[in-house]
């Protein structure tokens, strides 16, 4: 193996910064950060047995509060006689009868007019307009027997104590043995005089009835609650209310106040995961350069499906009538995105990471109170069920270069979710038929979230984040760029050698599993800065007798040459391309010396060799080494025309040992073993192009024709 490269994508630096963003994250979305955000809320079911930890007593505030409720509601109301009630009611009676017989004098009022006169009297409000017009209808003798009738039984009720409760029963009592009208309705007539003018002879007096009340509560005595330790103070799934926690608290059963011991398996947990991943994307180099915003593209796609399940679950749990919502929940979407910018391997590690976190948060989340789940297999499921989704979501998206790879991976989370859950659910002993739709819908939500919100967040995220992804390589690869049509327009000879070495290279990235596609869009970038002067490289010279070379100094030939290189990394800035393909420019050829012309100047004379020298640096990934080996074995055949296979052979072999020898591939991770491979895609592919042609003879002159 060739020597490793000593500056990883991913310093320790920045894969400690990045845990760190991850620890501190999730510390605060599990963490109950407010005194007592950790007790459970009055009406929340027990989640467990909570046993008595210590032996003691203690006064109990909500008992005490209960047992002077109760004292104070024993306490009847105090009565008073209203002494005034009985003759303040016949004065009314009278004048609304005196109202009556002025009214009926009054030929000019019209039937309305008197009828809210009488209801603008004292007590008149309370008379329907029925009984109203009855009194203005009936003839003299009518409305005195309804007026002595009234007056009678005004008196008779009101002559003893009466209260409010009591006045219908006594009023419909005295219509049964008093002297009623003899005239059609009389007696409904009078009922309703009785109703409106009868009224409460006995109050209460409320100044001595809160008086009492408050001696009735001062009295009573505190209530004071003993338990022993070991005590059972309440059973799993118990309603919690006040007394309850009240005894929950002083018997230690729970803690009271900020949760010190809460906080601090909040902050082992978090740094746990928080240096799991750090560790792992140190270890794994799963980015490209530059890797700083993938790596925020990743800290942002954790932390907010953390989120969204700390804010979701509180809602959905617990399941305790079967719906499966909580696993509808696209938490797969993180694994997703993760493994849309970077190797699956670490979408896999991000999976198994947030479904083992979210079943954290969802046992100890403060607003759950630990009461999120029914069944002791439950959170198991949960935890399987997510990461099982994520790591089958991870796996589809390998190689994400057109949008239906999130589809296939949308389905592959369905997958993995529904047969999760089916497992669980030919575990228990209730398998109701219904369940399966259940399962099925939420298995689906699942996968159709995390395709669509996965989607969403590469797309979104990329471009906020200016991260490449493989989509946007996949149109560079294309050969209707603008910016090749322009290299097939201005340097066609260019065009077509870079379109072999990237046909050249891909093949053999594909082969040692390298990145095909990647290599493919360097191939096709790495010479555009022949655009400047194209006339100066030999493939777009079409008059091979006369070459622009032979008119200059070897340095100033030199200069030209390794000079595209510098006109390549500007041509490409300024279409915007991104740094992961720009990166080929100045890596294919390395740290290389521009042999031809160097070796000419020494024919003249003594040369620095660093002016002949391309200013590098030397390919840093396998990738770039490929498309550094691919150009200049593919531009070695083309020049030297080679007539056998075996030429062909040599050619490539020498290249090979060639740069081996001068040190350009020390500082990529290529290993001997992919060189042969490469090397033995190269040959296959180059014989297959420039393969001898068979030599036809002369075509005969028409004369010798029949």
């Amino acid at each position: 193996m060739l020597r490793r490269r000593p500056d990883p994508v991913v310093t320790r630096r920045g894969a400690a910064i990045f845990g760190a963003l991850i620890a501190i994250g999730a510390i605060v979305l599990a963490a109950p950060l407010l005194p007592g955000e950790s007790e459970p809320d009055e009406g929340a079911l027990a989640p467990r047995d909570f046993i008595a930890v210590r032996a003691g007593e203690f006064v109990s505030a909500a008992l005490t509060e209960a047992a002077r409720r109760a004292a104070a509601e024993a306490v009847e109301p105090v009565e008073v006689a209203l002494e005034e009630i009985p003759g303040q009611q016949l004065e009314r009676l009278a004048l609304l009868f005196r109202e009556v017989a002025r009214l009926r004098l009054r030929a000019d009022l019209s039937a309305g007019e008197r009828l809210r006169a009488l209801g603008e009297l004292p007590g008149g409000a309370d008379l329907g307009q029925a009984i109203r017009s009855t009194l203005l209808s009936l003839d003299a003798a009518e409305l005195e027997s309804l007026r002595v009738a009234a007056r009678d039984g005004v008196e008779a009720l009101l002559s003893s104590p009466l209260r409010a409760q009591d006045a219908r029963n006594r009023i419909e009592a005295y219509l049964l043995v008093g002297e009623v009208p003899s005239f059609r309705n009389g007696e409904g007539a009078l009922r309703e005089l009785l109703d409106a003018f009868v009224a409460p002879t006995v109050g209460i007096d409320e100044a001595e009835t809160a008086a009492r009340r408050e001696a009735a509560r001062a009295a009573a005595a505190a209530v004071v609650v003993t338990h022993a330790a070991g005590e059972l103070i309440a059973a799993e799934g118990q309603p919690l209310d006040a007394a309850l926690i009240e005894a929950l608290r002083a018997s230690g059963a729970i803690r009271q106040g900020f949760d010190v011991f809460d906080l601090g398996a909040a902050m082992l947990m978090g740094a746990a995961l928080g240096a799991a991943l750090g560790v792992y994307l140190y270890r794994l180099q799963p980015f490209g350069r530059p890797a700083e915003r993938r790596a925020l593209l990743v800290l942002i796609a954790v932390l907010g499906t953390l989120a969204a399940v700390r804010l979701a679950l509180p809602a959905l749990l617990p399941d305790a009538d079967a719906r499966f919502f909580p696993y509808a929940l696209p938490v797969a979407a993180a694994a997703v995105v993760v493994s849309s910018v970077s190797a699956p391997r670490f979408g896999a590690i991000v999976a198994v990471a947030v479904a083992l976190y979210a079943g954290f948060i969802a046992a100890t989340a403060p607003d759950l109170a630990g009461a999120a789940f029914s069944s002791v297999l439950e959170p198991l499921e949960l935890v399987i069920a997510y990461a099982a989704g994520g790591l089958a979501g991870a796996a589809a998206m390998q190689r994400t270069e057109r949008l239906g790879r999130f589809a296939v991976a949308g389905l592959a989370v369905a997958a993995a979710t529904g047969c999760v859950l089916l497992a669980f659910w030919l575990l228990t002993e209730q398998r109701a038929s219904v369940s399966l739709a259940w399962i099925a819908a939420a298995a689906g939500a699942a996968g159709a979230g995390a395709a669509i919100l996965g989607l969403a967040l590469h797309v979104l995220l990329s471009l906020a984040l200016r991260v490449t992804t493989r989509m946007q390589i996949m149109e560079l690869a294309q050969a209707g760029h603008p910016l090749l049509g322009e290299l097939q327009e201005q340097a066609p000879g260019t065009y077509h050698h870079s379109m072999l070495v990237g046909a050249l290279a891909e093949r053999a990235a594909n082969r040692i599993g390298a990145d095909a596609l990647l290599v493919r869009a360097g191939a096709l970038y790495h010479d555009i800065g022949k655009l400047k002067q194209p006339e100066y490289f030999i493939e777009n010279n079409l008059d091979r007798g006369v070459s622009p070379h032979d008119a200059l100094a070897p340095a100033q030939s030199a200069a030209i040459i390794h000079g595209h290189v510098a006109s390549g990394l500007e041509l490409a800035r300024r279409h915007r391309l991104p740094a992961i393909v720009r990166d080929f420019i100045p890596q294919h050829h390395g740290t290389r010396l521009v042999t031809f012309f160097y070796h000419k100047a020494l024919e003249q004379g003594a040369a620095d060799a660093e002016a002949f020298r391309y200013p590098g640096p030397r390919p840093r990934e396998k990738e770039h080494a490929i498309v550094m080996l691919a150009d200049s074995c593919e531009a070695l055949v083309r020049a030297s025309q080679p007539r056998t296979h075996e030429e062909i052979d040599g050619l490539v072999d020498g290249v090979f040992e060639e740069r081996l020898a001068e040190g350009q591939l020390d500082d990529c991770d290529i290993t001997l073993r992919d060189l042969r491979e490469v090397a033995a895609s190269f040959r296959g592919t180059l014989r297959a192009v420039y393969h001898p042609r068979i030599e036809y003879p002369d075509a005969p002159d028409e004369a010798d024709l029949p």
